[in-house]
Protein backbone atom coordinates (compact mmCIF):
# COMPACT_ATOMS: atom_id res chain seq x y z
CA UNK A 1 0.00 0.00 0.00
CA UNK A 2 1.04 3.36 -0.63
CA UNK A 3 0.25 6.68 0.90
CA UNK A 4 0.28 10.05 -0.64
CA UNK A 5 0.08 12.88 1.67
CA UNK A 6 1.19 16.63 2.10
CA UNK A 7 2.77 16.45 5.53
CA UNK A 8 4.25 13.14 7.32
CA UNK A 9 5.04 13.49 10.90
CA UNK A 10 7.38 11.43 11.84
CA UNK A 11 6.80 10.84 16.05
CA UNK A 12 3.47 11.03 17.41
CA UNK A 13 4.60 12.15 20.67
CA UNK A 14 3.53 15.02 22.59
CA UNK A 15 4.80 17.52 19.93
CA UNK A 16 4.52 15.49 16.73
CA UNK A 17 0.93 14.69 17.46
CA UNK A 18 0.35 18.45 18.06
CA UNK A 19 1.56 19.58 14.84
CA UNK A 20 -0.30 16.82 13.64
CA UNK A 21 -3.66 18.90 14.65
CA UNK A 22 -2.23 22.09 13.89
CA UNK A 23 -1.42 21.16 10.00
CA UNK A 24 -5.06 19.10 10.15
CA UNK A 25 -6.91 22.52 11.16
CA UNK A 26 -5.44 24.52 8.08
CA UNK A 27 -6.94 21.32 5.47
CA UNK A 28 -3.66 19.20 4.92
CA UNK A 29 -4.05 15.68 4.34
CA UNK A 30 -1.58 14.36 6.98
CA UNK A 31 0.36 10.77 7.87
CA UNK A 32 1.68 10.51 11.66
CA UNK A 33 4.01 7.54 12.01
CA UNK A 34 4.76 6.60 15.95
CA UNK A 35 6.17 3.06 16.79
CA UNK A 36 4.91 2.93 20.43
CA UNK A 37 0.74 3.38 21.16
CA UNK A 38 0.03 4.29 24.01
CA UNK A 39 -1.77 2.50 26.29
CA UNK A 40 -5.32 3.29 27.36
CA UNK A 41 -6.45 5.85 29.99
CA UNK A 42 -6.96 3.51 32.97
CA UNK A 43 -8.09 6.18 36.62
CA UNK A 44 -6.69 3.59 38.73
CA UNK A 45 -3.27 3.17 37.91
CA UNK A 46 -0.43 5.04 39.56
CA UNK A 47 1.10 7.47 37.64
CA UNK A 48 3.91 7.52 34.80
CA UNK A 49 7.72 8.26 35.59
CA UNK A 50 7.82 10.29 32.65
CA UNK A 51 6.09 13.92 33.62
CA UNK A 52 6.54 17.53 32.24
CA UNK A 53 5.73 21.02 33.79
CA UNK A 54 3.22 23.09 31.07
CA UNK A 55 3.33 26.66 31.00
CA UNK A 56 0.31 29.13 29.93
CA UNK A 57 1.54 28.84 26.38
CA UNK A 58 1.12 25.10 25.77
CA UNK A 59 -2.13 24.98 27.66
CA UNK A 60 -3.12 27.65 25.41
CA UNK A 61 -2.33 26.17 22.25
CA UNK A 62 -3.76 22.75 23.68
CA UNK A 63 -6.95 24.76 24.16
CA UNK A 64 -6.89 25.97 20.88
CA UNK A 65 -6.80 22.60 19.47
CA UNK A 66 -9.35 21.27 21.74
CA UNK A 67 -7.19 19.14 24.09
CA UNK A 68 -6.74 20.37 27.16
CA UNK A 69 -10.06 19.78 28.75
CA UNK A 70 -9.08 16.34 27.45
CA UNK A 71 -6.21 16.48 29.41
CA UNK A 72 -7.84 17.60 32.70
CA UNK A 73 -10.75 14.85 31.92
CA UNK A 74 -8.09 12.11 32.83
CA UNK A 75 -5.69 13.97 35.39
CA UNK A 76 -3.07 16.80 35.77
CA UNK A 77 -1.73 18.56 38.62
CA UNK A 78 -2.20 22.35 38.68
CA UNK A 79 1.11 24.08 41.12
CA UNK A 80 0.99 27.27 42.57
CA UNK A 81 4.35 28.04 43.72
CA UNK A 82 7.74 27.37 42.60
CA UNK A 83 10.69 27.62 44.90
CA UNK A 84 14.73 27.38 44.18
CA UNK A 85 16.93 27.65 47.13
CA UNK A 86 20.57 26.77 47.77
CA UNK A 87 20.36 27.19 51.23
CA UNK A 88 16.64 26.83 52.40
CA UNK A 89 16.81 30.03 54.32
CA UNK A 90 17.49 32.62 52.04
CA UNK A 91 15.04 30.68 48.98
CA UNK A 92 13.74 32.22 45.89
CA UNK A 93 9.90 32.07 45.70
CA UNK A 94 7.65 32.50 42.76
CA UNK A 95 4.02 32.85 43.43
CA UNK A 96 1.01 33.36 40.83
CA UNK A 97 -0.70 35.51 43.54
CA UNK A 98 2.01 37.92 43.17
CA UNK A 99 1.02 38.48 39.60
CA UNK A 100 -2.47 37.98 40.35
CA UNK A 101 -2.60 34.53 38.69
CA UNK A 102 -4.14 31.84 40.75
CA UNK A 103 -1.28 28.98 39.03
CA UNK A 104 1.28 28.89 37.61
CA UNK A 105 1.66 25.70 35.40
CA UNK A 106 0.22 21.93 35.57
CA UNK A 107 2.61 18.53 35.78
CA UNK A 108 1.01 16.17 33.38
CA UNK A 109 2.18 13.17 32.47
CA UNK A 110 3.91 12.70 29.19
CA UNK A 111 1.57 9.35 28.09
CA UNK A 112 -1.76 11.32 29.25
CA UNK A 113 -1.11 13.87 26.98
CA UNK A 114 -0.01 11.93 24.44
CA UNK A 115 -3.03 9.83 24.35
CA UNK A 116 -5.45 12.79 24.35
CA UNK A 117 -3.69 14.46 21.20
CA UNK A 118 -3.74 11.50 19.24
CA UNK A 119 -7.79 10.39 20.53
CA UNK A 120 -8.11 13.96 19.45
CA UNK A 121 -6.69 12.75 15.53
CA UNK A 122 -8.87 10.04 15.98
CA UNK A 123 -12.17 10.98 16.83
CA UNK A 124 -12.11 14.66 15.09
CA UNK A 125 -9.73 14.53 12.40
CA UNK A 126 -10.10 10.94 10.92
CA UNK A 127 -10.77 12.81 7.44
CA UNK A 128 -7.13 14.57 7.43
CA UNK A 129 -4.45 12.43 9.26
CA UNK A 130 -3.97 8.97 9.33
CA UNK A 131 -2.05 7.25 12.64
CA UNK A 132 -0.01 4.26 11.59
CA UNK A 133 1.51 2.59 14.57
CA UNK A 134 4.65 1.51 13.06
CA UNK A 135 8.61 1.81 12.53
CA UNK A 136 10.23 2.61 9.59
CA UNK A 137 12.24 0.04 7.77
CA UNK A 138 14.27 2.55 5.02
CA UNK A 139 14.03 6.21 4.61
CA UNK A 140 14.73 7.55 1.78
CA UNK A 141 14.83 11.21 0.71
CA UNK A 142 15.38 12.59 -2.87
CA UNK A 143 18.41 14.96 -3.48
CA UNK A 144 16.09 17.22 -5.09
CA UNK A 145 13.10 19.18 -3.80
CA UNK A 146 10.59 16.84 -4.74
CA UNK A 147 9.75 15.00 -1.46
CA UNK A 148 10.78 11.62 -0.29
CA UNK A 149 9.77 8.51 0.64
CA UNK A 150 9.78 6.13 3.89
CA UNK A 151 8.99 2.42 3.90
CA UNK A 152 7.38 1.27 6.99
CA UNK A 153 7.78 -2.47 8.30
CA UNK A 154 4.67 -3.91 6.98
CA UNK A 155 5.79 -3.29 3.26
CA UNK A 156 3.88 0.19 3.13
CA UNK A 157 5.21 3.39 1.16
CA UNK A 158 4.86 6.89 2.49
CA UNK A 159 5.63 10.02 0.51
CA UNK A 160 4.81 13.13 1.17
CA UNK A 161 5.49 16.98 0.12
CA UNK A 162 7.14 17.64 3.27
CA UNK A 163 8.06 15.57 6.40
CA UNK A 164 8.17 16.71 9.71
CA UNK A 165 10.65 15.20 12.01
CA UNK A 166 9.06 15.12 15.42
CA UNK A 167 11.29 12.07 16.37
CA UNK A 168 13.28 13.37 19.37
CA UNK A 169 16.60 13.76 19.97
CA UNK A 170 18.53 10.90 18.17
CA UNK A 171 16.01 12.02 14.93
CA UNK A 172 16.38 9.06 12.27
CA UNK A 173 14.65 11.80 9.94
CA UNK A 174 17.16 14.79 10.96
CA UNK A 175 20.10 12.00 9.82
CA UNK A 176 18.48 10.77 6.69
CA UNK A 177 18.22 14.63 5.76
CA UNK A 178 22.07 15.55 6.86
CA UNK A 179 20.72 18.22 9.07
CA UNK A 180 24.35 18.44 11.66
CA UNK A 181 24.12 18.84 15.38
CA UNK A 182 26.67 20.34 18.21
CA UNK A 183 25.58 18.29 21.17
CA UNK A 184 27.08 17.48 24.55
CA UNK A 185 26.51 15.25 27.48
CA UNK A 186 26.07 16.87 30.99
CA UNK A 187 27.94 13.33 32.36
CA UNK A 188 24.62 13.29 34.54
CA UNK A 189 21.25 11.48 34.54
CA UNK A 190 17.93 12.60 36.00
CA UNK A 191 17.34 9.84 38.12
CA UNK A 192 13.10 9.70 38.72
CA UNK A 193 11.15 8.38 41.52
CA UNK A 194 7.46 8.16 41.91
CA UNK A 195 6.73 8.48 45.29
CA UNK A 196 3.46 8.09 47.54
CA UNK A 197 3.60 10.46 50.05
CA UNK A 198 2.30 9.77 53.41
CA UNK A 199 1.88 13.28 54.55
CA UNK A 200 0.48 16.65 53.38
CA UNK A 201 1.78 18.98 50.85
CA UNK A 202 1.20 22.26 49.10
CA UNK A 203 0.47 22.42 45.59
CA UNK A 204 4.01 23.89 44.74
CA UNK A 205 7.08 22.44 43.10
CA UNK A 206 10.67 22.92 44.68
CA UNK A 207 14.26 22.62 43.41
CA UNK A 208 17.58 22.76 45.87
CA UNK A 209 21.01 22.90 44.52
CA UNK A 210 23.60 20.98 46.01
CA UNK A 211 27.07 20.60 44.59
CA UNK A 212 26.78 17.43 42.90
CA UNK A 213 23.41 18.91 41.05
CA UNK A 214 19.84 19.46 41.91
CA UNK A 215 17.07 17.82 43.86
CA UNK A 216 13.62 18.28 42.79
CA UNK A 217 9.94 17.64 44.21
CA UNK A 218 7.09 17.78 41.98
CA UNK A 219 3.86 17.28 43.02
CA UNK A 220 1.35 15.28 41.37
CA UNK A 221 -2.41 13.98 41.71
CA UNK A 222 -3.81 12.74 44.49
CA UNK A 223 -1.23 12.43 47.23
CA UNK A 224 1.74 11.28 44.16
CA UNK A 225 4.83 12.88 43.58
CA UNK A 226 8.17 12.99 41.64
CA UNK A 227 11.24 13.51 43.15
CA UNK A 228 14.20 14.02 40.72
CA UNK A 229 17.72 13.41 41.55
CA UNK A 230 20.23 14.44 39.08
CA UNK A 231 23.96 12.63 40.09
CA UNK A 232 26.38 10.69 37.88
CA UNK A 233 26.18 6.99 36.77
CA UNK A 234 27.40 5.81 39.70
CA UNK A 235 24.64 6.89 41.78
CA UNK A 236 21.96 5.92 39.20
CA UNK A 237 23.56 2.23 39.25
CA UNK A 238 22.69 2.42 43.05
CA UNK A 239 19.76 3.06 42.81
CA UNK A 240 18.63 1.09 40.11
CA UNK A 241 19.96 -2.41 42.79
CA UNK A 242 18.76 -0.68 45.29
CA UNK A 243 15.05 -1.76 47.04
CA UNK A 244 12.23 1.01 47.48
CA UNK A 245 12.94 0.95 50.98
CA UNK A 246 16.79 1.24 50.62
CA UNK A 247 15.97 4.09 48.17
CA UNK A 248 13.60 5.70 50.64
CA UNK A 249 16.60 5.40 53.06
CA UNK A 250 19.17 7.39 50.55
CA UNK A 251 16.62 9.69 49.62
CA UNK A 252 16.20 10.72 53.34
CA UNK A 253 19.67 11.31 53.37
CA UNK A 254 19.89 13.88 51.01
CA UNK A 255 16.80 15.56 50.66
CA UNK A 256 15.53 18.36 53.08
CA UNK A 257 13.20 17.65 56.15
CA UNK A 258 10.42 19.82 53.65
CA UNK A 259 9.80 16.60 52.06
CA UNK A 260 8.11 14.64 54.75
CA UNK A 261 7.69 10.96 54.74
CA UNK A 262 7.24 8.85 51.71
CA UNK A 263 6.94 5.69 50.33
CA UNK A 264 8.77 4.76 47.25
CA UNK A 265 6.67 3.25 44.55
CA UNK A 266 9.15 2.73 41.03
CA UNK A 267 12.25 4.48 39.77
CA UNK A 268 14.23 4.97 36.46
CA UNK A 269 16.81 7.24 34.90
CA UNK A 270 17.80 9.01 32.04
CA UNK A 271 20.97 10.90 30.85
CA UNK A 272 21.12 14.28 30.64
CA UNK A 273 22.03 15.88 27.05
CA UNK A 274 21.97 19.35 25.25
CA UNK A 275 21.66 19.31 21.35
CA UNK A 276 21.19 22.02 18.92
CA UNK A 277 20.37 21.09 15.39
CA UNK A 278 22.90 23.30 13.16
CA UNK A 279 19.65 23.99 10.97
CA UNK A 280 15.71 23.11 11.54
CA UNK A 281 14.95 22.26 7.82
CA UNK A 282 16.40 21.22 4.77
CA UNK A 283 14.97 20.70 1.57
CA UNK A 284 11.62 19.00 2.42
CA UNK A 285 12.04 18.19 6.24
CA UNK A 286 11.76 20.43 9.40
CA UNK A 287 12.80 19.96 12.61
CA UNK A 288 10.46 20.52 15.72
CA UNK A 289 10.90 19.77 19.47
CA UNK A 290 13.67 17.30 20.72
CA UNK A 291 14.46 16.88 16.82
CA UNK A 292 15.82 20.39 16.77
CA UNK A 293 17.15 20.90 20.00
CA UNK A 294 17.37 19.20 24.04
CA UNK A 295 17.72 20.96 26.90
CA UNK A 296 18.71 20.71 30.35
CA UNK A 297 15.23 19.93 32.27
CA UNK A 298 16.49 21.98 35.12
CA UNK A 299 13.43 24.37 34.92
CA UNK A 300 10.84 22.52 33.07
CA UNK A 301 11.16 24.75 29.87
CA UNK A 302 11.62 21.67 27.31
CA UNK A 303 8.65 20.32 26.23
CA UNK A 304 7.50 23.93 26.42
CA UNK A 305 9.68 25.18 23.57
CA UNK A 306 8.38 22.15 21.98
CA UNK A 307 4.63 23.04 21.65
CA UNK A 308 6.14 26.56 21.01
CA UNK A 309 7.57 25.38 17.88
CA UNK A 310 4.56 23.67 16.83
CA UNK A 311 2.37 26.97 17.50
CA UNK A 312 5.59 29.07 15.50
CA UNK A 313 5.59 26.15 12.66
CA UNK A 314 1.83 26.22 11.81
CA UNK A 315 1.27 30.03 11.47
CA UNK A 316 4.31 30.60 9.10
CA UNK A 317 2.94 27.62 7.35
CA UNK A 318 -0.98 29.58 7.32
CA UNK A 319 0.90 32.76 6.21
CA UNK A 320 3.17 31.07 3.68
CA UNK A 321 2.00 27.41 2.36
CA UNK A 322 4.84 25.16 1.62
CA UNK A 323 5.70 24.30 -2.29
CA UNK A 324 8.28 22.78 -4.21
CA UNK A 325 9.32 26.03 -4.91
CA UNK A 326 8.44 28.35 -2.20
CA UNK A 327 10.13 27.19 1.44
CA UNK A 328 9.40 30.62 3.02
CA UNK A 329 7.41 29.20 5.82
CA UNK A 330 10.65 27.24 7.00
CA UNK A 331 12.66 30.41 6.67
CA UNK A 332 10.57 32.58 9.52
CA UNK A 333 10.19 29.33 11.34
CA UNK A 334 13.59 29.15 12.07
CA UNK A 335 14.07 32.77 12.06
CA UNK A 336 11.35 33.05 15.03
CA UNK A 337 12.86 29.61 16.92
CA UNK A 338 16.04 29.09 16.76
CA UNK A 339 17.65 32.22 18.34
CA UNK A 340 15.11 31.83 21.23
CA UNK A 341 15.56 28.01 21.74
CA UNK A 342 19.56 28.77 21.88
CA UNK A 343 19.07 31.54 24.65
CA UNK A 344 17.37 29.43 26.79
CA UNK A 345 19.57 26.51 26.28
CA UNK A 346 22.31 28.94 27.38
CA UNK A 347 20.52 30.38 30.55
CA UNK A 348 19.97 26.87 31.56
CA UNK A 349 23.52 25.91 31.04
CA UNK A 350 24.55 29.00 32.93
CA UNK A 351 22.18 28.03 36.17
CA UNK A 352 23.40 24.84 36.03
CA UNK A 353 26.82 25.50 36.00
CA UNK A 354 26.42 28.75 38.73
CA UNK A 355 25.37 26.39 41.52
CA UNK A 356 26.69 22.79 40.32
CA UNK A 357 30.18 23.34 42.71
CA UNK A 358 31.14 24.42 46.34
CA UNK A 359 33.47 26.91 45.60
CA UNK A 360 33.10 29.17 49.23
CA UNK A 361 33.25 32.78 47.76
CA UNK A 362 30.69 31.40 44.57
CA UNK A 363 28.42 30.12 46.97
CA UNK A 364 28.16 33.68 49.44
CA UNK A 365 27.67 35.36 45.67
CA UNK A 366 24.80 32.64 45.12
CA UNK A 367 22.56 32.70 48.37
CA UNK A 368 23.44 36.92 48.44
CA UNK A 369 21.49 37.18 44.19
CA UNK A 370 19.15 34.33 45.32
CA UNK A 371 18.03 37.18 48.42
CA UNK A 372 17.65 39.97 45.60
CA UNK A 373 16.09 38.05 43.48
CA UNK A 374 13.34 37.69 45.95
CA UNK A 375 12.88 41.16 46.41
CA UNK A 376 13.78 41.96 42.66
CA UNK A 377 9.64 43.26 42.04
CA UNK A 378 9.21 43.91 38.76
CA UNK A 379 11.77 41.96 37.15
CA UNK A 380 11.12 38.98 39.16
CA UNK A 381 7.51 39.23 37.68
CA UNK A 382 8.30 39.67 34.60
CA UNK A 383 10.78 36.59 34.67
CA UNK A 384 8.04 34.92 36.01
CA UNK A 385 5.75 35.57 32.96
CA UNK A 386 8.28 34.54 30.97
CA UNK A 387 8.81 30.88 32.28
CA UNK A 388 4.97 31.02 32.40
CA UNK A 389 4.66 31.51 28.58
CA UNK A 390 2.90 34.74 29.12
CA UNK A 391 5.20 36.90 28.01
Amino acid sequence: MRYQVDYCVFGGGMVGAACAIGLAKLGHKVLVIEPNRPDDFDPKSTPDLRVSALNRYTQSLLSSFGVWDDVLAMRAKQYSRLSVWEDISKALHFKADEIGEQYLGYFVENRILQLALLNKLKDEYADNVTVLYQSPERIKLNDSEEGGLISLDDGSDVVADVFVAADGGFSQLRSAVNIGTTAWQYQQNANVLLVKMLTEFEAATWQQFTPKGPIAFLPLFDNYASLVWYGDNELSETLKKASNSECKAKVQAIFPKVLGDFEVIDKTAFPLRRMHANQYWRKNVVLVGDAAHQINPLAGQGVNLGFKDVGALIESIKSNPVSLTNKQAFIDYERSRRGPNLAMMTAMDVFYQTFSNDILPLKLLRNMGVQIADNAGPVKHKVLKYAMGME
